[in-house]
């Protein structure tokens, strides 16, 4: 489904630390197959959407990343969580699922 920009704006970035949280390090690709896979294909984050935000999260501390060579000889870029980025992950989480309560709520949402 396509949503909106400032929909997935304000949940991008929380994906992304989580994906991130539980596979430890990924690689571009990877993570938009993971994050397609764990949301049963709701959420298909696009290159033009996945890498301006992982550059950001790094800018900010929230990840680091690391060159590493592929199998295939070529070198890809791997993102991990830092501590600063676990800490807001929480944050952010704990904020999002009492918005999503009030939400469904207001809503009347049967989910």
């Amino acid at each position: 489904m396509q949503f909106s920009k400032e929909i997935i704006k304000g949940v991008a970035e929380i994906i992304v630390l989580q994906t991130l949280h539980e596979h430890g390090e990924a690689y571009g690709y990877q993570l938009t197959r993971a994050i397609a896979q764990t949301s049963q294909n709701i959420f298909e984050l696009q290159e033009g959407t996945l890498y301006p935000l992982l550059y950001r999260l790094e800018f900010k501390n929230l990840v680091t990343s690391q060159v590493k060579p592929a199998p295939n000889g070529k070198d890809r870029r791997y993102y991990h969580i830092t501590n600063k980025g676990k800490k807001l992950l929480l944050e952010r989480t704990t904020e999002l699922g009492i918005l999503l309560k009030g939400i469904k709520q207001v809503l009347h949402l049967a989910i």
